[in-house]
């Protein structure tokens, strides 16, 4: 049978406008700052529009090179000088808590950033009372901002949480999942968790978590209540909105994460980004690695700490364990060092993976980060973890608990620790081997992570939404859910049996002495 080019140009445009007819229109909003956030989104966006959905994305960090159709970003990069605000480094060396960071010092930050979305102008053209714009889902981050799942009852469609560290056990919570103060898997906690804690330690991990929960929900989410109702006008309790969460996104390895009971609608993701190719050196700094014979550390604190805000102190203890190291050095350091160091190399910015790709590399000092995490494990190169803030304590605990590497603590740090700790990891194979079984582990999944979430998204998109796989956990009160009201009525039933016994006792022997007297 033969066919004409009209006839195959008519079949092919059936197949455009079948495809338009299934296609969705997404809307994204990934607020935080770090690019950190916006990379592990980028491959679910480039495969949504693929399938031919149409995607806009607010973000306060533009990804760049996404030239595509029917995707557009909306850029609220001003909130950059909001995230500037917090200095990392201060906030370790001062010994500020994770809980007390997220009290103290994320409010401010958080108020500002949702300000500064829902008063940019293209957004308010979005949610506009007047706006025809409709939406067939709202994919929103889920970390520490509920004013932005309004999106979600605005447009009246499905919310789709996305988290790109890990899911916070406060919106944990809210879904009806597990929280457990002690477990390892709370990075809230920090290096205070583990399986074989002492009573007294576990009694404190208890008070702190449930007492932050307590102030997260009473302070927490009547601010972004007010915020949201300023600019959406009247809506619902962001609490409600949250609990009718069709599916979250969870950015976490599944080889290392640490392994607890987790909700029907959770799915977890590796965004798996990596180029196979990427980029070439600069051509002074290839040769600077190229040529070390004996290899070289790579030593970065990430895109939100700064290594030139560390202590002047601090930055000569590394400058001068680096000098008696055989090894060259790379650090991402922002200024210049206060002395000269022959055998390292700084520039304020690397391009990581290339870095980490590079065969002559050794070890890779850095703060504990999901993102260069993953990096490591994609590149098998062993770590030395120096966590700073968030969840960086937990990332680095469980590469340690793997075998994969070493922590220690920046602020208390030697030198001959750091030599010691360092020249260990090196000489000792078993880091090597385990970061290669390591990425054997988290590479070994019966399916395309992406495409899974896609699939997923599409999911929401078909049924308006999964309130089947949402736990009915979610709206029972704290005492019901964990049928504490049960526990301290059995609890207490013995004593006030035994102390009703007791009193019929006591007054059978009174009564009895009164009859012997008389």
């Amino acid at each position: 049978m033969k066919f004409s080019g009209r006839t195959v140009l008519f079949v092919a445009n059936l197949f455009v406008v079948a495809r338009q007819l299934h296609s969705a229109r997404i809307l994204a909003v990934i607020p935080m700052p770090p690019f950190s956030h916006q990379i592990s989104a980028k491959p679910l966006w480039v495969e949504l529009n693929k399938r031919g959905h149409e995607i806009v994305l607010i973000t306060s960090n533009p990804l760049p090179n996404m030239n595509l159709t029917n995707f557009t970003q909306i850029d609220i990069g001003e909130s950059h000088y909001v995230n500037s605000e917090i200095n990392f480094i201060e906030v370790k060396f001062n010994r500020v808590s994770v809980v007390e960071f997220l009290t103290d010092y994320v409010p401010r930050l958080r108020d500002a950033l949702v300000h500064r979305l829902l008063n940019h102008t293209q957004a308010r053209k979005l949610y506009a009372p007047n706006s025809d714009v409709k939406f067939d889902v709202v994919i929103a981050e889920m970390l520490f901002m509920p004013a932005i799942y309004a999106f979600a009852h605005r447009f009246n469609a499905p919310l789709i949480g996305f988290t790109s560290l890990g899911i916070a056990a406060a919106n944990e919570y809210v879904l009806g999942g597990l929280v457990l103060p002690s477990h390892e898997g709370t990075w809230e906690m920090e290096a205070n968790t583990g399986s074989d804690l002492p009573f007294w330690k576990r009694l404190r991990n208890y008070v702190t978590f449930w007492h932050y929960l307590y102030v997260y929900y009473r302070d927490f989410y009547p601010g972004q209540q007010k915020i949201a109702e300023e600019y959406f006008g009247d809506i619902p309790s962001l609490l409600e909105i949250q609990k009718n969460t069709s599916l979250v996104f969870v950015n976490q390895m599944e080889g290392l994460a640490a392994a607890k009971p987790k909700l029907p609608n959770m799915i977890s993701y590796d965004p798996s980004y990596f180029n196979e190719n990427p980029k070439s050196l600069p051509q002074d700094l290839k040769q600077f690695v190229d040529d070390a014979t004996n290899g070289f550390i790579y030593f970065s604190l990430g895109s939100n700490a700064l290594s030139s805000h560390l202590p002047s102190e601090t930055v000569q203890l590394f400058l001068d364990v680096f000098a008696r190291l055989p090894y060259r050095v790379v650090w991402k350091y922002e200024r210049e060092l206060p002395t000269k160091a022959d055998n390292v190399y700084i520039a304020p910015w690397f391009s990581q993976l290339s870095i980490l790709s590079h065969a002559n590399i050794r070890l890779f000092v850095y703060q504990g980060g999901l993102q260069s995490s993953r990096e490591a494990i994609h590149c098998e190169v062993p770590i030395l973890g120096l966590p700073l803030i968030v969840d960086q304590e937990y990332q680095i605990g469980r590469m340690k608990a793997v075998g994969v590497g070493e922590r220690l603590d920046i602020t208390t740090v030697t030198r001959n620790e750091l030599e010691r700790t360092i020249l260990e990891i090196i000489n000792n194979k078993k880091y090597k081997k385990k970061m290669i079984e390591l990425k054997n582990i988290v590479n070994d999944i019966p399916y395309n992570s992406i495409e899974r979430l896609a699939w997923w998204t599409e999911y929401v998109i078909r049924h308006r939404g999964a309130p089947h796989l949402r736990t009915s956990l979610a709206k029972q009160p704290w005492y019901q859910r964990h049928d504490s009201d049960l526990v301290i009525f059995l609890a207490i039933l013995p004593f006030v049996i035994g102390l009703i016994v007791a009193g019929i006792i006591i007054r059978l022997i009174v009564s009895f002495d009164k009859q012997k007297v008389d």
